[in-house]
């Protein structure tokens, strides 16, 4: 298998180890590890394309692994996988690694499978991308106060609620405010913005089906979920169907949203660059979502009827 791609496999359980690697040698380089150090020493000598590691390990955990691997191969499609529905693991795993995807153990093998194939065709398509852009990912997460101005929308907040916020960072963005979907509907037709950050419970709609209908007008969003509603489901539903960006719980410091917003501006700094270094697009194009709801369906199009509505105007 001399062109064949590298995986890396991390679990301390040498039953699960062994089953995932039996699976996945057919077509692949399979790498395991049962530590994140010794991960991160296989990841810096390999061409890793692929990263699926457990959360509860020993030294080091999932999420501190994926950090790591973040920094040192920003193209690596990073999935997490456990058993373990931990709640504050997930959510760091989302807020520091940044991942494609969060599988429950134990896994079906086509739905391990099938991801692992996407994953290695994503980092196939970033891989290809120009070189500069490739070493921008490295430091997205690094404010830059040279960096043009940014929309973003807050739905489900009054705009007391952002009034510091708005304060505060008025050079690097324009910040709107909706109470709920349907006035984010009318700003979004009018002033499409870079950032959304959302609340999950909605007076109108649920928060997943509203985004995901917003994102499939605006592929390019950057979507910050900041929520009361902090539940393992939730945040699993917004890693594999949003690719959120970031998931804070309330109350969230003025400090972590500022950050949150400053490194959403990096990353859509990347995307306006070049496109294809989103994700999720260029996962949405390998292989289309399929599971759209009715809400869903409803949303989208009542916001195509707003912009045509303009574009009459």
């Amino acid at each position: 298998m001399k062109n064949a791609s590298h995986i890396l496999l991390v679990d301390d359980e040498p039953l699960v180890l062994n089953s995932m690697r039996d699976l996945l040698e057919v077509d692949y380089v399979v790498h395991t590890a049962d530590n994140g150090q010794k991960a991160l020493e296989i990841l810096s000598k390999h061409p890793i394309k692929v990263l699926i590691t457990d959360e509860r390990m020993p030294q080091m955990r999932g999420h501190q692994l994926l950090k790591r691997a973040k920094q040192i191969s920003p193209n690596t499609i990073r999935i997490l996988l456990t058993g373990y529905a931990d709640l504050e693991s997930v959510m760091n795993s989302v807020n520091a690694g940044e991942i494609f995807r969060y599988l429950n153990k134990p896994c079906r093998n086509d739905a391990l499978l099938n991801v692992v194939r996407l994953g290695v065709q994503i980092y196939d398509r970033l891989s290809a991308l120009n070189p500069a852009i490739n070493a921008a990912a490295k430091d997205d997460s690094k404010s830059d106060l040279s960096l043009p101005k940014y929309d973003a929308l807050f739905i489900g907040f009054t705009p007391d609620e952002v009034a510091r916020l708005q304060l505060r960072l008025s050079k690097q963005f324009t910040i709107r405010t909706a109470p709920n979907a349907q006035e984010a509907l009318q700003i979004i037709a009018q002033f499409p913005p870079d950032v959304i950050v959302s609340e999950l419970k909605l007076d109108d709609y649920e928060g997943i089906d509203f985004l995901k209908a917003v994102l499939a007008e605006n592929p390019q969003l950057i979507i910050i979920v900041l929520t009361e509603t902090v539940d393992v489901g939730l945040i699993t539903q917004a890693v594999n169907e949003l690719n959120v960006f970031r998931y804070l719980p309330k109350p969230a410091s003025q400090e972590d949203l500022e950050r949150a917003l400053m490194d959403a501006a990096a990353k859509s700094a990347i995307y306006r660059a070049q496109p294809n270094a989103n994700l999720r697009v260029t996962a949405s194009q390998i292989q289309p979502p399929t599971n759209q709801t009715s809400a869903t369906d409803d949303l989208l199009g009542r916001l195509k009827s707003v912009q045509d509505k303009l574009k009459r105007q």
